[in-house]
């Protein structure tokens, strides 16, 4: 990458607003876009799975996965602040001892983690200007199953970020949303040994689940 994404998304995202994604998730359970992927995942009914949430925020995938599908999971995000509520949460829940916390840049120690059932990057992807990396590597990382959200390549986005980048640019603020091209993405994933197998659409948000080739959902 071109610069430090650890140092940019700490800046981007501070200690109020992880805090108040955490509030709010308390109260009305996970954003629409992952209970897609929550939905989707447990429809192939997986048990005791592995799970590696990339850029996993304040950690609704595995708290809520650790419920019944994951016995085990690792959170990597580049943000600290996230990974502070995310933890905390953890410990509330009481899955502390179940869950790895990784403060990286998922690209720069996907190589020292292990592969897992399932990878999950809600909205992730639109934050990472090499996806093409970042798929690669969490698809190498998957045994099973592979979801991810983005945002829908549609007109009003397009123009929606790039009002956003502007003003991001204005303030001297490196860090940008990436509105990248589906089909590239969709097309990289299955040269990794994927098929799709789910692809749910809502107003922003774009959910795609993959399963890995010669997988039975059961197993």
């Amino acid at each position: 990458m071109p610069y430090n994404c650890c140092e940019i998304t700490d800046n981007a995202f501070s200690e109020a607003e992880a805090r108040s994604e955490l509030k709010n998730y308390s109260r009305k359970g996970p954003p629409k876009q992952t209970r897609l992927i929550l939905e989707t995942i447990r429809s192939f009914d997986v048990k005791h799975a592995d799970l590696l949430d990339i850029g996993g925020g304040i950690g609704a995938i595995h708290h809520e996965l650790l419920e019944d599908v994951a016995d085990a999971a690792t959170h990597v995000d580049a943000s600290s602040a996230y990974l502070k509520e995310a933890k905390a949460e953890a410990a509330r829940r009481g899955h502390s001892q179940r869950v790895s916390f990784i403060h990286a840049d998922f690209t720069d120690v996907a190589a020292n983690l292990p592969k897992a059932d399932i990878v999950t990057l809600d909205r992730v992807v639109c934050c990472y200007p090499d996806f093409r990396g970042l798929l690669k590597a969490a698809a190498d990382h998957s045994r099973k199953v592979l979801a991810l959200t983005y945002p829908r390549e549609i007109w009003y986005l397009r123009i929606f970020l790039k009002a956003a980048n502007f003003f991001q640019r204005l303030r001297n603020d490196p860090f940008r949303v990436f509105l990248h091209p589906i089909a590239d993405m969709d097309a990289l994933i299955k040269k990794e040994g994927f098929e799709r197998v789910s692809m749910q659409r809502l107003f922003v948000w774009e959910m795609a689940l993959y399963q890995r080739v010669g997988i039975d959902n059961q197993s």
